[in-house]
């Protein structure tokens, strides 16, 4: 199972943290849609914030050991990239709802 911990601040409302654990195991290496749908979400999004707003999140990754991909997100000075890069987040974690609804028995997101 593919276990997704968001820590968010309580009085902000701010995502803080992301760690996504874990494989589906819903097929076969290579043939897994959930975990390749998580992949897909959390790169895209790790992606998109470099390029979109220029912020690299520096994640840290361990393939090995249960599949690992967390990262840490700043408050950032500038308050329009900052509710930006929230905005990012906060749909990578709804998208990754959205997944759980589908298929919880092989994901579950804890906020």
């Amino acid at each position: 199972m593919i276990h997704v911990n968001v820590s968010q601040s309580k009085e902000e409302n701010r995502i803080l943290h992301i760690m996504i654990m874990g494989h589906a195991g819903f097929g076969q290496p290579g043939e897994d849609i959930v975990c390749a749908a998580v992949s897909a979400l959390a790169i895209g999004t790790l992606n998109s914030t470099e390029r979109l707003l220029g912020i690299d999140l520096k994640p840290i990754s361990d393939e090995k050991d249960g599949g690992v991909l967390a990262w840490n997100i700043p408050k950032v000075d500038d308050p329009i990239l900052d509710e930006q890069l929230q905005l990012l987040m906060k749909a990578l974690v709804e998208s990754l709802k959205m997944i759980e609804e589908e298929y919880h028995e092989f994901i579950q997101v804890n906020v």
